[in-house]
């Protein structure tokens, strides 16, 4: 009797590679899904940890009422010494001898213009300058790129002080979004902006500050605030106007605002000693009138000005 032998039976062979196959690929697929849950708590570690860091950068920065005090107040020696500068005469310092001796000589040898305009005085007076017993060593009006800088240290300060005055009140929450808060922000691209041209006296390049500053100032009254975008603003606004001051060759000078710029940088930046850090920023800003001055009279454009209240200044004494 003939038995027949069943033929080997290869499915069981094949369902047991694709068991195996399913199961490299489920293994795959896991591993894929345990590596996207690992990047996605990674990402959110991450982004906690970012969100921890700015929560104590705010809370590192709130000041008492006594130290938003003291930030207004340390604001006021730039407004007293832009208008100080300017009501003195200190802007006449850098007149020589010689160009007050050639308005001297082009008056004697030219007796039409005396019987013409008259006595010294009003000679003088005719050609802009100013004889006031307030303001006795104002001769005659400063140059326009002095005019600016003033202009800038003096405005500015007072948006300042009122924010940091409102500041005394104001919960730490409502400080950032406030609109003195904005206003503050804004004033300091509008004295960005008068600065370009104390540094270089040309209507050109002012107007190219104006356009950038504008705009900046504007973004100050956004819904959403952007602290860094902010701040390389502000940063890129200096940038502006203390570069022609390297460009003019006056390398001393540029070191100088260098240096101060540093110094307020850390202390903004860094805190170093708590909350009395902005203070001691704003005392490192407050010699930027000083260099602003500085630059701005050694312009060409300011020269004939100066020559001009230092001739004054020997007509009317």
């Amino acid at each position: 009797m003939i038995t027949k032998t069943a033929a080997p039976q290869r499915k069981s062979s094949f369902t047991t590679i694709d068991i195996h196959l399913s199961r490299s690929e489920s293994s795959a697929s896991s591993s894929s899904s345990l590596g996207e849950f690992l990047d996605d708590t990674k990402k959110t570690k991450k982004h906690k940890k970012k969100e921890f860091d700015a929560k104590r950068f705010l809370e590192n920065r709130v000041m008492s009422p006594l130290q938003e005090a003291c930030n207004a107040v340390t604001m006021l020696p730039q407004m007293i010494y832009s208008a100080y500068f300017v009501l003195s005469g200190c802007w006449t310092n850098g007149a020589t001898e010689m160009a007050t001796q050639v308005y001297v000589d082009l008056h004697e040898s030219n007796n039409w213009m005396t019987r013409f305009l008259g006595d010294e005085y009003r000679w003088a007076e005719n050609l802009g300058c100013i004889n006031h017993p307030v303001f006795p060593h104002l001769t005659a009006l400063p140059p326009p790129a002095v005019l600016m800088v003033a202009f800038a240290g003096i405005v500015h300060p007072i948006f300042s002080v009122v924010f940091h005055w409102y500041c005394m009140r104001l919960e730490p929450s409502k400080r950032i979004p406030h609109w003195s808060r904005r206003l503050d922000h804004a004033f300091i691209h509008f004295a960005s902006a008068c600065a370009s041209y104390g540094t270089t006296g040309r209507i050109d390049y002012f107007l190219l500050n104006v356009a950038f500053n504008l705009d900046c100032a504007f973004k100050q009254f956004e819904t959403k605030i952007c602290p860094k975008r902010n701040v390389r603003r502000v940063g890129m606004s200096i940038v502006m106007y203390t570069t022609p001051v390297l460009l003019h060759g006056h390398y001393l000078l540029y070191c100088q605002f260098l240096l101060m710029f540093v110094l307020a940088g850390y202390s903004f930046s860094k805190y170093p000693i708590g909350g009395w850090s902005h203070s001691l920023f704003h005392v490192f800003l407050s010699f930027l009138p000083y260099l602003l001055f500085s630059a701005s009279v050694r312009l060409d454009s300011s020269r004939a000005q100066i020559n001009l209240a230092a001739h004054c200044a020997s007509v009317t004494a």
